[in-house]
């Protein structure tokens, strides 16, 4: 294990809280609303601190919804395992759609970031966050022979685009605990809809008893 120098770790540390200082200014007034000089002085370093670790607006701004969403996947991916895949996949929805409603709407709308950053560097930025535990959540349900013969990717994409517009639903609802309670029936639709018929008799089943 190397470890790192203090010039290092004060280097990172400058970093993160630049990052950390931007994430509240982009969530509070907007990226056309936010300078790189607020920026450094809410940080309180010079603005050439700012360019010594960030090219630009747009790169500081992608490492604040780069975090985001990392912090979204690690949400979610504490979801404890049971021998119930269907209540635990329930479970990871409800954990994501909780974290657009954190602090009441409190971060990056998804609607900002895709146009920031352009679509496809914003689906490449938050796949590789978030697109693996879905994945992983779809190959476990196909595993057990509960979900349709479709295509892994195909089906992935058409959850995770559900997901992504109940996120930008919830941030813009006025009464969010309402709409997060109809987005999670919507989804819970939307899966029960591509379960198998014995899969889906066996969940309704267990509902009734």
């Amino acid at each position: 294990m190397t470890t790192k120098s203090r010039r290092e770790e004060n280097a990172e540390a400058t970093r993160n809280a630049l990052i950390q200082q931007a994430s509240v200014l982009f969530a509070k007034n907007g990226f056309n609303n936010t300078s790189l000089s607020k920026i450094a002085e809410q940080a309180r370093v010079s603005k050439g601190a700012v360019y010594h670790h960030f090219e630009s607006k747009e790169d500081i701004f992608s490492a604040c919804y780069r975090k985001q969403a990392e912090e979204v996947a690690a949400a979610v991916g504490k979801v404890e395992e049971s021998e119930d895949i269907w209540l635990d996949t329930i479970k990871q929805c409800k954990v994501y759609l909780a974290c657009a409603m954190a602090g009441d709407g409190i971060g990056i709308p998804i609607q900002e970031a895709i146009s920031i950053l352009g679509w496809t560097n914003w689906r490449k930025l938050d796949e590789e966050c978030t697109m693996g535990l879905l994945i992983q959540t779809i190959d476990k349900l196909k595993a057990k022979e509960m979900l349709k013969p479709y295509t892994t990717s195909i089906l992935v994409d058409a959850i995770y685009g559900i997901l992504i517009n109940a996120n930008m639903s919830l941030v813009t609802a006025k009464n969010k605990k309402k709409a997060r309670d109809e987005l999670l029936l919507l989804i819970q639709d939307f899966m029960m809809g591509v379960m198998t018929k014995p899969a889906r008799e066996k969940l309704m089943a267990q509902a009734l008893t």
